[in-house]
């Protein structure tokens, strides 16, 4: 079975989607450049975000896994029947 295309036509065709490409480039430049200013302003309060993160996982995960384990366990106990959060009026249905 002979191909459909013969290499050189597969040829003017790369360079034709070659010569697409480098167009769509060129028209959406400025809006890659608005992208790339965007991102460069936001570089240091991104490394200041992964610092804070950081910090607040090494804080607050243990303590939450302890205090949802201890939850956990009790509610297991009381085979879920927790009752109602005191001080707090139930909602009516």
């Amino acid at each position: 079975m002979a191909s459909k295309y013969s290499k050189e036509d597969m040829r003017q065709r790369f360079w034709e989607l070659t010569a697409e490409k480098e167009v769509l480039v060129a028209e959406v430049a400025p809006i890659r450049a608005r992208h790339d200013a965007i991102r460069a302003k936001m570089a240091p309060l991104q490394a200041e975000l992964i610092e804070v993160k950081a910090e607040l996982i090494a804080v607050e995960r243990p303590r939450l896994a302890e205090l949802d384990n201890e939850r956990a366990t009790l509610a297991r106990a009381l085979s879920n029947k927790v009752g109602d959060r005191p001080g707090i009026r139930p909602r009516r249905k």
